[in-house]
């Protein structure tokens, strides 16, 4: 074998506390993620030449070190036993949009470890797959397992929850952006103390009340994002008969929820060409999948 391809699949929050602050900077959270029908198509293929190689479909992604799929494919092979010889060719096609709370850079960075783990029969289990990833991306040790899932610590502890098969969302996106270093630096700096409970959100997905999630969904960063980034998003989908409308992750993307498929697609067609990015989406129970 010396290609493999790989869906990477975004992800929403359906809630999102934030629990604490570790020593070493890390953020303590307490979310439920889950993944969605909107992906990244990752390309790999082995190489003569040493090295990790990337190209992407898309112009401000970047191709070098700082790229979430280097920092996984270079963790990956220098933690391995094997020998690894030549190198490999990496191209990224872009269709979670960055900078959105969507997991993209998590998603294409958990692609790369199963992918490669794959093409070079490295022999890592997914558990060792996500004790890898934990200083690659909070998100990504999720986007290892996907579906519907409780995550706490940094991201790495996972709970596996009833996956949720029963709703649409529609994802909204402006022009705004609201970058996850500098939510998190403003959040700290406002001694925000919350008392979320996720109980009604554990609660509705067990009974797959859409209704009731969308009542109770909550993420803690709202309440530190410029309103001009959300509001006008979440304001849109109310008024086209969402149940819930929630920023997802640090933003700037906002989604509705939607149980029947017409209503989400009336919202949809009403919205889509009114915000940079939007996108009608059903959940996706893999975080990535092997499709070639």
């Amino acid at each position: 074998m010396n290609k493999i391809t790989a869906n990477a699949y975004a992800k929403i929050n359906l809630s999102l506390d934030i629990t604490g602050l570790r020593d070493d900077g890390y953020h303590l959270l307490k979310t439920v993620m889950q993944s969605i029908f909107l992906h990244d198509v990752l390309e790999f293929e082995k190489v003569d030449e040493k090295g990790i190689f990337i190209t992407c479909d898309k112009e401000g992604v970047p191709v070098d070190e700082s790229n979430t799929v280097y920092k996984a494919a270079k963790k990956l092979f220098d933690s391995s036993d094997k020998e690894i010889t030549g190198g490999v060719k990496i191209n990224i096609k872009k269709n979670i949009p960055s900078a959105a709370g969507l997991g993209g850079g998590s998603a294409d960075a958990a692609a790369a470890f199963i992918a490669l783990n794959k093409l070079y029969d490295l022999g890592y289990k997914r558990k060792e797959l996500i004790k890898l990833s934990e200083r690659v991306g909070a998100d990504v040790p999720f986007c290892l397992c996907g579906g519907t899932a409780l995550c706490e610590g940094i991201g790495e502890k996972i709970t596996p929850l009833i996956p949720l098969i029963n709703f649409h969302a529609v994802l909204l996106k402006s022009s705004a952006q609201s970058p996850t270093e500098t939510a998190y630096k403003r959040f700290d700096s406002m001694h925000i103390h919350t008392v979320f409970r996720h109980d009604k959100i554990l609660d509705s997905i067990a009974q797959g009340h859409i209704r009731k999630l969308g009542r109770n969904m909550f993420n803690v960063l709202e309440f530190i994002t410029p309103r001009d980034v959300i509001d006008d998003a979440k304001n849109a989908l109310m008024q086209n008969d969402s149940l819930g409308a929630m920023m997802t992750g640090s933003g700037s993307c906002v989604f509705g929820l939607y149980k029947r498929k017409s209503v989400a697609e009336k919202a949809y067609k009403e919205l889509k060409d009114k915000f940079e990015f939007a996108a009608l989406v059903e959940p996706e129970p893999y975080g990535v999948k092997i499709v070639d």
